[in-house]
């Protein structure tokens, strides 16, 4: 048995697919790759801009659509990575611009982060890593 490479996907439950997946393809630039129709369910998995999987999205259709929150078991928030702090600056002018209200680039310990939420309240945050700052892989 071979040890873990990576996250393949992450799975998120959204109220409304055609919305959510809208807001990824508009606001966030993924793309939807395929969509699955079942009995109870419907799905999208999206990918990067530049390739691989990235998120599924899956709307149960007989669910309460409770309100996402952070505070409970499971999902606290999802964060996607920026390749420079430039982009995470120019991404906090594209939030912005679509009038999706979020931290501003704040400074932690390895890099900065930007907080937001997605049409669902979802907890996202892209994060640069401060080369100087972030640990040293092994």
């Amino acid at each position: 048995m071979g040890d873990l490479a990576a996250f393949h996907h992450i799975a998120l439950t959204v109220s409304d697919l055609d919305r959510s997946l809208a807001w990824y393809t508009e606001v966030l630039g993924l793309r939807e790759l395929f969509r699955e129709e079942g009995g109870t369910r419907r799905a999208a998995v999206m990918g990067f801009a530049g390739g691989g999987y990235s998120i599924g999205l899956v709307q149960h259709l007989h669910a309460d659509n409770a309100v996402f929150d952070p505070l409970s078991t499971g999902l606290d928030h999802l964060a996607f990575s920026v390749a420079s702090l430039d982009d995470l600056t120019g991404w906090a002018e594209r939030l912005d611009h679509w009038g999706i209200e979020h931290s501003g680039v704040l400074t932690v310990p390895p890099g900065a982060i930007l907080n937001f939420s997605d049409p669902d309240g979802i907890a996202l945050a892209l994060f640069w890593d401060d080369p100087v700052a972030a640990p040293q892989k092994t």
